[in-house]
């Protein structure tokens, strides 16, 4: 026989999302066993309060970005939180370009792209990357963009989520 519990945080989002199943008249009991069956997801999605997750990190109006053409050093965002990025790049090799998309605590950096002459065939007069990343951020914390001579570089970028995990819902969005 399996064991019954009760949670009423759980029978009282049952009884409002199926109110047709008494209204815990009899009071609803949950069964535990070795077998686990999901009959039921508790997730702000299933019962449409959330947006899905494609839908939640849409490019939106407060999408930031940047291109630079030839820059040294370009602080992209500082803000602490997590972060939806996208980067292409392109450069000839008439120089020795490198591209790199750093996370800077202002001592150390951690290197989420670098892309240098030396990974495209030397016959090549131009080359062309793009990248995605999703970068969470702490206080005190910067994504830098890095690049030299002959290379173009346009990034966009867009908040996600507080750095508290809260998700941040496209500008302008409401639920109706």
């Amino acid at each position: 026989m399996p064991f019954q519990f009760r949670k009423e945080a759980i029978e009282e989002d049952l009884n409002s999302n199926f109110p047709s199943q008494g209204q815990g008249n009899p009071p609803l009991y949950y069964s535990l066993s070795e077998v686990v069956v999901p009959t039921y997801s508790i997730n702000s999605v299933t019962e449409g309060s959330g947006l899905p997750e494609n839908l939640q990190t849409a490019w939106d109006f407060s999408t930031g970005s940047f291109y630079g053409t030839n820059t040294v050093n370009n602080t992209l965002i500082n803000n602490a939180g997590f972060w939806k990025v996208t980067l292409q790049t392109t450069f000839t090799f008439s120089a020795r370009p490198i591209v790199q998309l750093v996370i800077s605590d202002g001592l150390t950096d951690k290197t989420l792209f670098r892309l240098d002459e030396q990974q495209a065939a030397p016959s090549e007069i131009g080359f062309l990357e793009t990248a995605s990343f999703v970068v969470f951020l702490r206080s005190g914390d910067s994504l830098v963009l890095r690049d030299n001579l002959n290379s173009d570089t346009n990034v966009s970028y867009r908040q996600i989520a507080t750095v508290n995990g809260e998700l941040v819902n496209p500008l302008g969005f409401s639920f109706a």
